[in-house]
């Protein structure tokens, strides 16, 4: 019997990568939101049901460890330690801010603040404050945008229209390239380092290992050197400055 008779016709293949494409790309928008959840504001108690239920088993096989009080202690208790660790890590005086303009300036909602703002507008996306002291260059709003465009493009893909899906991957990687890929990686890797509860550890040491792999996938030799330099640079000591702008959120 010939291997050949058990080809795949042609129109069946491609509709299976199709299927395969679009569900790669929501997995890949599912983990952007989560990243992006995680560090936006503290572990509420809907997401730890959620941590301890639905998503036990994903972080798990992704070889995150939320730590044994999270997963059994008492929620009040967990909530607190959370709350505690999460003001510590990005919120406090002395702690590492969340933002592309702290992380390469010093100062808060720079001119990278603008240019994310931009990004997002020309997505096609409003920017509105959800949370005090949320600016368009958070961390965690970047990773949100990066989940919303992979989101499109499966929607694209799944429509047909692969012009539309290839014009929400550009927009992907450029953001990617020229917006996350110079500061987010060392901010992640010092964040890390100053983390003391595990959940805290593990979701940090995720951001940097999901935006190093699609970074990696992306950039050439030479942007790659040039975007390991930038996120090793050091520290930008923090400049107090009264007179900062306010923002907007998703």
């Amino acid at each position: 019997m010939h291997a050949d008779k058990f080809v795949i016709p042609a129109e069946a293949a491609s509709a299976t990568k199709l299927e395969t494409d679009v569900e790669v790309l929501r997995a890949q928008a599912g983990l952007y939101a989560f990243l992006g959840r995680c560090l936006e504001s503290e572990v509420d108690q809907a997401l730890l049901v959620a941590l301890r239920g639905p998503l036990r088993d994903t972080l798990a096989e992704l070889g995150i460890d939320i730590g044994e009080d999270l997963r059994s202690g008492a929620p009040k208790e967990v909530l607190a330690d959370l709350g505690e660790e999460f003001a510590a890590l990005f919120v406090v005086p002395g702690a590492v801010l969340p933002y592309r303009s702290a992380y390469e300036t010093g100062r808060l909602f720079q001119p990278q603040a603008d240019l994310a703002t931009a990004a997002y507008r020309d997505a096609g996306f409003d920017f509105r404050n959800i949370l005090s002291g949320e600016f368009p260059d958070h961390v965690a709003v970047m990773l949100a945008f990066v989940g919303r465009l992979l989101e499109r493009q499966a929607e694209a893909l799944e429509a047909g229209n692969t012009d539309a899906a290839a014009e929400w991957q550009r927009r992907r990687e450029h953001f990617l390239l020229h917006q996350i890929g110079g500061w987010a990686v060392g901010w992640s890797r010092r964040a890390q380092s100053c983390a003391r509860h595990p959940f805290y550890i593990a979701v940090l040491g995720l951001a940097e290992q999901v935006l190093w792999a699609d970074i990696g996938d992306i950039a050439d030799e030479k942007t790659l050197k040039r975007l390991v330099k930038s996120n090793r640079r050091p520290l930008v000591k923090q400049k107090t400055d009264h007179a900062f702008r306010k923002a907007s959120g998703f």
